[in-house]
C-alpha cells in the first residue's frame, strides 16, 4: 500500500491511498472464489460456472465485495501508520477501483486536537455571597400576595380594584403552610438553593472561560458546526415561545427577529460553539490527566435516578437512552461534572 498525507487547518488531515493492480487481482481471486460456491449460473451446476461467466453475471456483487473489504482495511492501517486519532467517520472520496489499474482514494479525516495544557489548578475564582437578605425574603413574599389578590367590586361602582391578601397565617395557610413563619422559612430556604445554583452556574462559568483563554488550539470544523446548530435551534425554540406568549397577549401585532438579531444570533451562536467545543477537549484532558472516570455503577445509579424521577422502569430509560444515542453523552457529562468538581475543590477562594 501506497499512502500519503497533507495535514490542513482545523484538524483536518487529507490521506491519498493506492493499492497495486496485483493486490487487486488477487483480492478479486478470493472473491470470485468464494461466490463460485454457492453462485447460480444457467447451464452450470453450482459451483461449477467458469470465472468469466462469473465476472459476467457477478461483476457488481464482486466490486461491492472488494471495496467493502479494502476501505475499512486501508483506512484502518494508514490510522495505526500515521498515528491519528480520528473523530467520526472520515469523508471518502475519488474513490477508483479497476481490476487491471489499482485501487485507490481520499480520505479527508477530522482528528482531535493536540495541545498542553498548563495551571488548571491555578484559576483564580471567586465565590458569589449566597446569603439570604431579609429585604429578599420580603420581596419574593410580596410577589407571592401579588398573584393571589383578587378582583373586587369597587364600592357603588361597577369598576373592580385589586385587593391583596394580608400577610398572615392565614394567608400561609391557605398556600399549604402551618404559619406565617413556615411560609417565610420555605420562602428563605427556596431563595438559598436559588442563590447557590447561581452561585455554582457563575463557578463554572469562570472555570471554562479561564480554561479556554489560557490555551490556544485548532479544533474541528465538524463539531463546532454540529454544536452551532444545537444552540440555534434551542434558541429559536426560545424564541418562539416568547413570540407565541406575546402573540397571545396582542394578536394584531407580528412579532418576529429583525435581520440585524438574526445576523447577531448567528454571530453569537458560532462564538459559543467554538468555545464549548474547545472547554470540551480542554476538561477531557484534565479528565486523562487526573485519571478521573466515570464507572458503570455510577451510569446505573443515574439511571435508576432518572426512572425515579419520570416514573419509569430502568429498562425503559435505558432503552430510550440507546434508542437516541444518548447514553455516551450522558457518561460525558457526568464525567465532566466531576472534573469540573474537581478543579473548584482546588481552586475556589
Amino acid at each position: 500500500m501506497k499512502s500519503s498525507i497533507k495535514k490542513l487547518k482545523n484538524c483536518r488531515h487529507v490521506v491519498e491511498v493506492k493499492l497495486s493492480p496485483e493486490r487487486i487481482k488477487g483480492e478479486f481471486d478470493k472473491v470470485y472464489d468464494s461466490l463460485k460456491k454457492a453462485a447460480n449460473v444457467p447451464g452450470f451446476r453450482v459451483g461449477t460456472a467458469p470465472r468469466d461467466l462469473l465476472e459476467k453475471h457477478y461483476n457488481k456483487t464482486a466490486y461491492e465485495e472488494v471495496i467493502k473489504k479494502l476501505v475499512p482495511e486501508t483506512y484502518k492501517a494508514i490510522v495505526e501508520q500515521y498515528k491519528l486519532d480520528p473523530i467520526g467517520y472520515p469523508d471518502i472520496t475519488d474513490l477508483k477501483l479497476d481490476m487491471d489499474g489499482g485501487f485507490s482514494y481520499t480520505a479527508s479525516i477530522e482528528i482531535r486536537p493536540e495541545f498542553s495544557l498548563k495551571n488548571y489548578k491555578g484559576l483564580k475564582l471567586k465565590k458569589k455571597n449566597t446569603e439570604v437578605k431579609g429585604e429578599d425574603v420580603q420581596k419574593n413574599l410580596e410577589t407571592l400576595r401579588d398573584a393571589h389578590a383578587q378582583k373586587v367590586p369597587k364600592e357603588g361602582s361597577e369598576e373592580k380594584e385589586k385587593v391583596l391578601p394580608k400577610l398572615d397565617d392565614e394567608f400561609a395557610k391557605d398556600l399549604g403552610f402551618d404559619s406565617l413563619i413556615k411560609l417565610k422559612d420555605a420562602v428563605k430556604t427556596d431563595l438559598q438553593h436559588r442563590l447557590e445554583h447561581e452561585s455554582q452556574a457563575d463557578l463554572e462559568v469562570q472555570v471554562v472561560n479561564q480554561l479556554v483563554d489560557s490555551v490556544n488550539f485548532d479544533i474541528p470544523d465538524s463539531l463546532v458546526s454540529s454544536e452551532k446548530d444545537r444552540l440555534l435551534k434551542d434558541a429559536k425554540n426560545r424564541i418562539a415561545y416568547i413570540e407565541a406568549i406575546q402573540k397571545k397577549q396582542n394578536p394584531e401585532k407580528k412579532f418576529e427577529l429583525s435581520d440585524k438579531d438574526k445576523k447577531e444570533l448567528e454571530e453569537n451562536s458560532q462564538k459559543q460553539a467554538v468555545r464549548q467545543v474547545k472547554a470540551f477537549f480542554i476538561l477531557d484532558k484534565i479528565a486523562q490527566i487526573e485519571k478521573i472516570q466515570i464507572k458503570s455503577e455510577e451510569l446505573d445509579r443515574e439511571i435508576e435516578n432518572m426512572a425515579t424521577q419520570y416514573q419509569k422502569s430502568k429498562k425503559e430509560i435505558e432503552d430510550y437512552l440507546a434508542r437516541n444515542h444518548l447514553l455516551d453523552e450522558m457518561a460525558v457529562n457526568m464525567r465532566n461534572k466531576k472534573v469540573m468538581d474537581f478543579i473548584l475543590k482546588e481552586d475556589v477562594l
